[in-house]
């Protein structure tokens, strides 16, 4: 998050010590009147026969509660696989990144369709609020929420914790180690975290070079290097060691602290923020997904 750190060291410089919020660019989101899915040219691009069809993905709504406000606001979801299978299934609990709306991410969330066979398990992706044709606007406290409302959808169709995996990649890593950590009524089978932001502190502290607080230029904690140590859940971390955006010492902090019984690191060499699937190779990449949920 190498854009992310100079811009919040730029503001601070220029602000003269005047305290500033730099929430906003945390959550490049793109609003939507509707989705285009297999029709949108996302940041991977997969071969044609990897994207799921529109006869095997449902759009669906749900609703994301304010716990402070009381506001309720309608966010979307996109299931590929059969929604009536969801009790047996083994589900993939998708968080994406930090730009855009889930159209950008579709063909990460059909890739991830790929595992073990096309449409093998379940995949259940979902933008946050702001994102896509999701009401609201984005906070720290509204993705915790939002992820939530996506977890309660699941629960709500039947969904078996034991066969359900979450996959949180960069921004989305911060929500589903939050959930794993601390949501008691539904705790993963297993999480796999791509690309993950260890916490704003450390940008802060990385970026500036002097001692500054993250709470004299942002309100957001992102505290996922501390919340790991309460995962129990088996733990697959990938990351690119050439990410220029999110530098690889972040996953490794968050990584060193996860207690659980299993875990597994992939490095990858070569790769830049988005590019772990496609420098590894799809296959090789599907590959080490099916054997660490197969584990």
């Amino acid at each position: 998050m190498k854009y992310f750190t100079l811009v919040t060291f730029s503001v601070l410089l220029l602000s003269s010590c005047k305290e500033v919020t730099l929430d906003s660019l945390a959550f490049p989101s793109q609003s939507l009147d509707y989705y285009e899915f297999e029709n949108y040219e996302g940041e991977l691009i997969v071969p044609d026969s990897m994207l799921a069809d529109a006869s095997n993905y449902t759009l669906i709504e749900m609703n994301s509660l304010d716990q402070e406000t009381g506001e309720s606001f309608k966010i979307y979801g996109l299931y590929i696989g059969d929604t009536a299978q969801i009790a047996t299934d083994t589900i993939v609990l998708y968080a994406h990144g930090q730009s855009l709306h889930m159209d950008n991410y579709f063909s990460r969330a059909s890739l991830l369709a790929n595992v073990g066979g096309k449409y093998n398990y379940g995949i259940f992706m979902y933008d946050f609020r702001g994102y896509g044709m999701s009401e609201g606007s984005s906070t720290e406290r509204g993705l915790y929420e939002d992820s939530d409302a996506a977890i309660d959808w699941l629960k709500s169709h039947g969904a078996n914790p034991d066969k359900t995996i979450f996959y949180g990649y960069s921004l989305g890593a911060i929500p589903l180690i939050d959930k794993a950590a601390y949501r008691e009524d539904f705790k993963p089978s297993k999480l796999i975290i791509e690309a993950p932001i260890a916490s704003v502190q450390y940008l802060v502290d990385n970026s500036t070079g002097i001692n500054v607080y993250s709470d004299f230029v942002t309100t957001l904690e992102f505290e996922s290097v501390e919340k790991i140590r309460s995962v129990d859940a088996e733990l697959l971390w990938l990351h690119g060691k050439s990410d220029t955006y999110i530098s690889i010492d972040n996953g490794e902090l968050i990584y060193s602290n996860h207690t659980g019984n299993y875990k597994q690191a992939i490095r990858v060499d070569g790769a830049e923020h988005s590019e772990v699937p496609s420098t590894m190779g799809y296959e090789i990449y599907l590959n080490e997904l099916l054997d660490f949920i197969r584990f």
